[in-house]
């Protein structure tokens, strides 16, 4: 065996081609708002129908199901694709308030915790890229994403990506992103149900302008922007994604074909948010499958908590959930790091979470079964009562055959602790935060002198216009 060869379902074929079907009645009789001339043209232009005065967007049936035939056409998915053994990366979502678990203390994020992210990025191996820890409080509200971008094209190799957050930043991050020679995207996203902000398209057709990359995570909220089922839930977020990648083609000419989403439940109790409701287990399998008959891989919002201390509810909200996103074929878990629902970011909690990306990996990656790792030569050489400790295959197979953790302990129990046995899992995620960004703030740039000069001069610009 190579990989875990699995695929959980929750619906049957006839239910995935009952919500296919009510999905596409309701893109081509409710439709979406899109309020924004161009993009309403350019959708018209493949065969979607626009009322300039309501702005509602209509797409017909015949045009979507051409549409997502040629999303099946480019063969993206087949059974070897959805072998559980692909590892699964976790990325970070900027958030506003930086979460200091160890003493509790929620704050506004500041410019000196994103350099301490990007700091910290490159010892995370199951963490992907460059990343914006927060919102920075400290620089004009106006340019704080611009601020953010410089940053990580500054001292993140490779830069990295955040939220994109107007159309007057959207401009000079796309021009620092073309003078850097790195790749970002633009996030578009909907307003559940059923509607797009104007900023947002507009930054949509900016992005496309400047041959920026799109990606989509309609966010349905079940029982508050979505019906309160399951199945309503799931047909809501289905209607939002294909629609998404509908205008995504209608504005950049090129299909993106990925079914990703961050659907939740509310919360009942306190009308919030839920990230940790068991219920987005059903939304992971579901979403897998229903990327799988449109002929695309797709993520799923899960691995997340509503606890907002990395506690025991924590590992059982976050454990199950990615461990069911993993073993249904999605490709991503919602974004780590957070403390709670969108309460903050966490240093802390973003180690320990790539702590246990790292053990879930090693469990999806699977074994080998061969006459080698077999090793019957050398059970019968060994014989009753031997061990295996000094044998040359024991040192040439032992660290694929063993999982190395870095915070989680292996320890005896002692009544005596020495070192840092009596230090507990929040505590060593501390440690190990503190060591692997030491010097942060003394950071020297990857970048060539004259590129960091256009990096400030853009900046400068913003500034100046925007504030």
């Amino acid at each position: 065996m190579k990989y875990l060869k699995t695929r959980l379902e929750v619906l049957s074929q006839e239910e995935i081609e009952l919500i296919h079907e009510k999905t596409m009645e309701i893109l081509e009789h409710t439709g979406l708002r899109v309020p924004h001339s161009k993009v309403l043209a350019l959708a018209e232009e493949k065969g979607a129908r626009a009322d300039r005065k309501t702005q509602i967007l209509k797409l017909p049936r015949q045009v979507m199901e051409r549409f997502l035939a040629d999303i099946r056409s480019q063969n993206l998915v087949d059974d070897e694709a959805f072998h559980t053994g692909r590892k699964i990366t976790g990325y970070v979502s900027t958030q506003v308030h930086l979460a200091d678990v160890l003493t509790g203390v929620r704050r506004p994020g500041l410019m000196d915790d994103v350099l301490k992210g990007i700091r910290l990025a490159p010892h995370l191996k199951n963490i992907g890229g460059g990343f914006a820890t927060v919102v920075p409080s400290d620089v004009p509200s106006q340019v704080s994403d611009v601020a953010c971008f410089r940053a990580l094209y500054k001292y993140a190799e490779g830069g990295g990506s955040t939220f994109i957050l107007t159309p007057g930043s959207a401009k000079y991050i796309f021009e620092m992103a073309k003078v850097t020679g790195y790749q970002t995207s633009y996030l578009l996203e909907t307003v559940s149900p059923l509607s797009f902000r104007p900023e947002s398209l507009e930054m949509a057709v900016l992005a496309a302008e400047a041959g920026v990359g799109m990606s989509l995570a309609p966010m349905v909220i079940s029982g508050a922007s979505g019906p309160v089922t399951a199945a309503g839930t799931l047909t809501m977020m289905n209607a939002e994604i294909l629609a998404s990648l509908f205008l995504i083609y209608a504005i950049t000419g090129k299909l993106f074909c990925y079914y990703g989403h961050g659907t939740h439940n509310m919360d009942l109790r306190s009308m919030s948010c839920s990230f940790g409701n068991p219920g987005q287990a059903f939304f992971a399998i579901a979403s897998a499958q229903l990327g799988r008959y449109y002929g695309m891989l797709g993520g799923s919002n899960s691995a997340l908590t509503d606890a907002v201390s990395p506690d025991f509810q924590a590992g059982i909200e976050k454990g199950m959930t990615a461990m069911v996103s993993a073993l249904c074929g999605a490709v991503n878990v919602g974004c780590q790091g957070i403390a709670g629902a969108d309460q903050g970011f966490s240093f802390e909690q973003l180690v320990l979470d790539d702590e246990w990306l790292g053990y879930m990996n090693y469990i999806m990656e699977g074994f080998e079964v061969t006459e080698e790792t077999i090793a019957a030569d050398l059970i019968q050489e060994i014989g009753i009562g031997g061990n295996f400790l000094a044998e040359e295959h024991t040192v040439e197979h032992m660290a694929e055959s063993r999982h190395t953790d870095r915070l989680f302990t292996r320890n005896f129990w002692s009544a005596e602790p020495a070192g840092n046995s009596c230090e507990d899992i929040l505590q060593r995620a501390h440690r190990f935060v503190e060591e692997a960004t030491a010097g942060y703030r003394n950071m020297e740039p990857v970048l060539e002198p004259h590129v960091v000069r256009e990096l400030d001069r853009i900046y400068d610009a913003a500034v100046e216009e925007l504030t």
